[in-house]
């Protein structure tokens, strides 16, 4: 195999590693971002939860003290019942307590309500809250590993790209040229042949002429179709036989002598 294959042969792998890394170093900002989304969603559950038993603890104490005013208001008809003159100014402050105590039963259902939510509320904000802690230990440990894998595609990287260079320098300038040109066009800029006779990019039957070239890993082909640099990779050997074992021969028995 010539040098500039051989060298071409690497570089592509190389190219290929550094490609994956710059996309991974790409996408680990992403993550980390969709981690803070999920920590600031389960935050959110505990703030929402926490305003609304705030929200229901200012209804019930309103509605306690609602029904102290209307226990006064039924106190004072009372009163005034002991020093009415008449049976109509009875029957009013009768009409008054019932409607006061009516008030009463209606705003008791509703602090009797505020009350089951509330419990329905808190086993909710201990379930929230327990998220919340699970996701704050979830988002550092992840911000941590993101933190050291993405120091870690950086070195890698660096030390890729210094290879590249190498590797690059190494290289004739046509040989180069037609690597770099397929390369941003399609991707990949060299392509495996075997003993199928095709293309392993594209999957176009080569030439016979053509294969024959490629066998020899001597002779700079590109293939027809994608244009990609083509390179032979010999079938592996086939194992030896093993030698079989050798039958036993089986001793005849000595006849006895009469």
């Amino acid at each position: 195999m010539t040098s500039d294959l051989q060298s071409l042969i690497e570089l592509q792998q190389i190219d290929s590693k550094i490609a994956a890394l710059r996309a991974e170093i790409i996408s680990l900002p992403k993550h980390v971002a969709e981690i803070e989304a999920k920590l600031a969603s389960s935050r959110a559950r505990v703030e929402a939860a926490l305003a609304a038993a705030k929200t229901d603890e200012a209804a019930r104490r309103k509605h306690e003290s609602d029904i102290q005013d209307q226990q006064q208001k039924i106190s004072k008809y009372r009163d005034q019942s002991l020093h009415v003159k008449t049976n109509d100014e009875y029957r009013a402050l009768m009409h008054e307590i019932q409607f006061a105590e009516g008030a009463i039963a209606k705003l008791e259902d509703k602090v009797l309500e505020i009350m089951v939510t509330a419990d329905v509320r808190k086993e909710s904000l201990k379930k929230s809250e327990a998220e919340l802690k699970a996701d704050t230990a979830e988002n550092d440990r992840e911000k941590d590993a993101v933190r050291q894998r993405t120091a870690a595609d950086e070195k890698e990287l660096a030390e890729l790209t210094a290879k590249r260079s190498q590797l690059r320098a190494g290289v004739t300038e046509t040989a180069l040229y037609h690597y770099d040109r397929v390369l941003k066009m399609r991707g990949t800029a060299l392509a495996a042949v075997y003993e199928n006779q095709l293309c392993s990019a594209c999957s176009v039957l080569l030439r016979p002429q053509v294969f024959q070239e490629v066998m020899t890993n001597q002779q700079f082909m590109s293939c027809d179709y994608c244009k990609r640099i083509l390179y032979y990779i010999p079938p592996p050997p086939k194992p030896q036989d093993e030698p079989k074992p050798k039958a036993a021969t089986e001793r005849a028995p000595s006849s006895s002598r009469g």
